[in-house]
């Protein structure tokens, strides 16, 4: 059975972990822009982490189900509901046939990741699902969805997802999930560190004094090839520079009129722009939660520090999965 899409929303795709290990022949890496809201809705509704999610952007899609499903709905700020519930992020539910799925969306929401047990039937290519928009392949047809898509569910059940759906019969819905004090940790900060690299010393010092002191803004001009931020323009020397550079993902280039451009999870595999430095691996999920107009601050740090945090943050994720792996757990023996 399937999902059928009433409205598209803004722009709205299939997505997981996407291709990694591909860019030198020129594939774009592609996945989730929260790859931790992704992770969360899988494990809520007892998927495997690699299944594929519905990445949603500022906008929902309006969604129907035509059978009993359970999901889990995660990232950034929203409220939803269906005719008969009201559905909080990070918990997980029971859609029975004919439920229709709502969004009501702040200026605060960035990116919202439905998760369905079982997974869905999508295009998959070199081993990922997620949908490449430039080379048209993978997830639903290789686009964004349109109103009126019907995408199929495998209904992959394992034991936990027949339990689940016993146990949620007549509540359609747990009694426990993920408090949103708890993902604060990760989310909530304007801060987003930088490591600087080699391209660093295009930069005078003057420079890159000013990128750090003062604020920027996300602009309409974000999408999940790149970010776009205005504030304080920033120089750099361009002479003897090579015509193109590797770039990654947290990749922050600057345009010839000082403009910083922040590289996401979409973007071409070459770049042609001074690159300042390049965001913490451990900051890129919150990047992929900032919104247009959404304030950001940018501090340089050293690859030791960088090195601590992340193993810092690494334990704060296991934890966090292990608390949804103990609640579970408490679920099955009901």
């Amino acid at each position: 059975m399937s999902i059928i899409i009433e409205d598209s929303g803004l722009f709205s795709s299939f997505q997981d972990f996407g291709r990694q290990g591909y860019e030198h022949n020129g594939v774009i890496p592609g996945g989730a822009m929260d790859v931790l809201a992704h992770e969360i809705a899988n494990r809520l509704v007892a998927n495997d982490k690699n299944e594929a999610t519905l990445e949603m952007t500022h906008k929902m899609a309006r969604i129907r189900f035509t059978e009993p499903t359970l999901i889990a709905l995660s990232g950034g700020s929203f409220k939803a509901r269906t005719q008969t519930m009201t559905i909080l992020p990070n918990k997980l539910y029971l859609m029975e046939k004919g439920d229709v799925l709502r969004f009501t969306e702040t200026s605060r929401t960035g990116r919202v990741y439905l998760a369905v047990a079982g997974g869905f039937e999508l295009e998959e290519w070199l081993g990922s699902n997620s949908t490449d928009f430039k080379a048209k392949i993978g997830g639903f047809h290789g686009r964004k969805l349109r109103k009126g898509d019907e995408v199929n569910m495998k209904r992959d059940y394992n034991e936990h997802h027949e339990k689940l759906f016993e146990n949620l019969e007549e509540t359609h819905q747990t009694d426990w999930g993920i408090d949103g004090y708890a993902l604060s940790f990760n989310y909530m900060s304007d801060v987003i560190h930088v490591i600087k690299s080699k391209g660093t010393e295009d930069f005078d010092s003057e420079a890159l004094e000013q990128f750090t002191l003062n604020e920027y803004k996300v602009t309409s001009k974000a999408n999940r090839i790149g970010m776009l931020v205005e504030g304080t323009l920033v120089k750099a020397y361009y002479d003897d520079m090579p015509a193109h550079q590797s770039v990654k993902w947290g990749t922050i280039q600057v345009k010839r009129d000082g403009t910083p451009i922040i590289l996401l999870n979409d973007h071409y595999t070459l770049g042609s722009y001074p690159q300042i430095g390049t965001i913490a691996s451990y900051h890129l999920t919150k990047l992929g939660q900032k919104a247009q107009g959404s304030k950001l601050k940018f501090q340089f740090i050293d690859i030791e520090r960088a090195e601590n945090n992340l193993v810092k943050y690494s334990n704060w994720m296991n934890q966090l999965f292990h608390g949804i792996e103990y609640r579970m757990q408490l679920e099955m023996l009901k």
